[in-house]
């Protein structure tokens, strides 16, 4: 058994789901899980939904946030990892 440093734990929890260039299809998140992002979503970006599109960057924020940025029809979204799934 090996003894893990704080640096290799940090990295683990930050881990992205997706990697670059997967086609991803984006789905309405759930509205228990972010509401604002649910109703932004749903209502100014409904043409997005169940659209497919190719991940061109990630970024993770110092808290653990992944954000990918998500090219739907030559268009940029920054999408959270649970608005995504693989095509």
């Amino acid at each position: 058994m090996r003894q893990l440093n704080l640096f290799e734990l940090e990295f683990e929890q930050h881990q992205p789901k997706f990697q670059l260039m997967d086609t991803v299809k984006i789905i309405l998140i759930d509205e228990q899980l972010d509401s604002e992002t649910y109703h932004y979503r749903k209502f100014y970006e409904a043409h997005i939904i169940n659209k497919a599109g190719e991940i061109t960057n990630i970024h993770i924020s110092p808290a653990g946030v992944v954000t990918y940025e998500v090219d739907i029809y030559g268009a940029k979204y920054y999408l959270l990892e649970e608005e995504l799934i693989l095509k």
